[in-house]
Formats: structure tokens, sequence, C-alpha cells
């Protein structure tokens, strides 16, 4: 069961993801990017002292100082995810599950559709977001010999 949700946006389309997978939220400024630093890792912030790699997801062309951060732990490490905007977080209530899985034409990333009061809002897992986004985004950021110890 989730404690609910971060409706976020994404160009013109709103998304959400669970709550549960979203360690915290942060504006995004001051990236720097990373000398050949491949798609999808856009650069490095500072949070409270320590870099946090931040990986974008956004369309090609969004600023670099303009946006959020979802911070998410993979392996045991911080990495944050570059949306436009978060627009809510959200009881479990908020979003009632609409009836019907999604579509099998669906990206992978989809895993499910809620309702909100402005209509559709496709639930995605933001580690499959990625895996789409750039295959190796995971070795890029933790090197294989982490990458193989956290699985």
């Amino acid at each position: 069961m989730t404690t609910g949700f971060v409706m976020f946006q994404l160009g013109a389309r709103t998304f959400a993801t669970r709550l549960d997978d979203v360690r915290e939220i942060v504006r995004l400024a001051g990236l720097e990017p990373l000398p050949g630093g491949q798609a999808p890792l856009a650069g490095v912030i500072e949070l409270r002292g320590t870099p946090l790699p931040v990986l974008d997801v956004r369309a090609p062309g969004s600023p670099d100082d303009d946006g959020d951060v979802l911070v998410l732990e993979i392996a045991d490490d911080a990495v944050g995810v570059a949306v436009d905007k978060v627009l809510a977080v959200l009881g479990a209530d908020a979003l009632p599950e609409l009836t019907g899985k999604p579509a099998k034409v669906m990206p992978s990333y989809v895993v499910g559709v809620r309702k909100s009061v402005d209509g559709p809002v496709l639930l995605v897992d933001l580690q499959r977001m990625l895996d789409t986004a750039a295959q190796g985004w995971e070795e890029q950021l933790l090197g294989a010999d982490e990458l193989a110890a956290a699985r």
C-alpha cells in the first residue's frame, strides 16, 4: 500500500510516482555539468554539502537551473531526477486508480493510470523511466563493481 504520490510535470504532461520511491524533493539550482557526461546524466548539484548526480528526463533544451529534483535512493546511493515542476505531494486517496491496466503500447515505465480532477495521470516507475531514457545510466553513476554488488 502506497503512502501517497508525488505529482510532477514533464513538458505539458502530468505524471505521478509513488511517494515511497522519493527520498526528498529539492529545487534544481547550481547544476554543474560534468566533462564527458552522457545523457541522461546532466551534472551534479550540492545537497547539504554532498554532490548529488542529477539525471535529466526533461525535453532537450530545458534550462539547467529551472525545475525540481526528485531525490531517489538507488543501490544505497542518492540520485536526483530533474523534472520540469513538482505539482503536489498527495495522500494515497487523492489519486484514485482507474479500472483496467495501462494499454500494452504504453512504455514499460508506466505502471498505472490514476485519476485527478484534470484528467488521467500516468503513474510511473522513475527507475524504469531512466532505463528508457538511456541504457547504461546505472553504470555511469555507480560503476560496474558497485552495480554488481547492489544486485
